[in-house]
């Protein structure tokens, strides 16, 4: 069975205009894991400019819930975002655990209860991020990169294909709080989609009535302070086209 973990950003895009080309075969099934933080474009453009297309070959993309995952913000008292830590004196970094907990374990789960017991699992990951390419670590469940290993594509090939599809340039998947966004991507949001910018904030206040130390922001300061500052770190991922982040 071929499972198309659907991401939500650019290579996702271009992986759907691959199979509406012929270039990549039809999946057998589409799966967009909903973490419930989702930012608003990226479900706007599977609704308005994705599904519609996906219909003329009878695709539908459907949606594994966030009521799979176990575990929300925290586990057993750990935090599973990748926040920023002023705990040792300057900016640290706490690991990531909220890709495995709300993407690949309910992705999983899903396809379980789909009777799946053995899968290709497509993720959107492109030639510039090789590095992100790892083995699923499961023998019923392998990850395959079909924008390295079938058609190889690199992200502004991704974006060339689908604007020359002639649709909109895709919107950057990630959620609304997710630490690894950049500067500009935190501007971005704060301009654009006030009302989940504000959320975020709320949020990062309140993970400091648990811990003092921690921050979404790479500054080490509250995301209002932090938005401010220019990008020291434009190294950051900034999204999570692939479908399962940081894999």
């Amino acid at each position: 069975m071929n499972v198309w973990s659907y991401g939500g950003g650019t290579q996702t895009a271009a992986i759907a205009v691959l199979i509406l080309q012929g270039k990549l075969p039809r999946p057998d099934l589409v799966v967009f894991a909903d973490t419930a933080r989702e930012l608003s474009t990226t479900w706007d453009y599977l609704a308005e400019i994705v599904q519609p297309a996906l219909d003329s070959i009878g695709l539908t993309v459907q949606v594994a819930g966030h009521e799979l995952s176990n575990y929300d913000l925290t586990s057993s008292g750990r935090n599973l975002l990748p926040l920023f830590t002023t705990q040792g004196g300057s900016v640290g970094k706490l690991p990531t655990y909220c890709s495995n907990e709300w993407k690949q374990r309910p992705i999983r789960r899903w396809l379980r209860q789909q009777g799946a017991d053995d899968c290709d699992v497509w993720l959107g990951i492109s030639t510039d991020e090789i590095e992100r390419m790892k083995p699923s670590g499961l023998k019923w469940y392998r990850h395959v990169y079909p924008l390295i290993e079938i058609v190889p594509t690199n992200r502004a090939g991704c974006v060339a294909l689908v604007e020359n599809y002639g649709w909109p340039t895709p919107p950057k998947s990630r959620c609304w709080m997710c630490p690894n966004q950049s500067a500009d991507a935190w501007r971005q949001m704060r301009r654009d989609l006030p009302d989940e910018y504000q959320k975020a904030v709320t949020l990062d206040a309140e993970i400091r009535l648990v811990d003092p130390h921690v921050y979404l922001h790479s500054s080490g300061k509250p995301l209002p302070e932090g938005v401010e500052l220019s990008d020291n770190q434009p190294g950051l991922f900034d999204g999570c086209d692939g479908g399962y982040c940081f894999v």
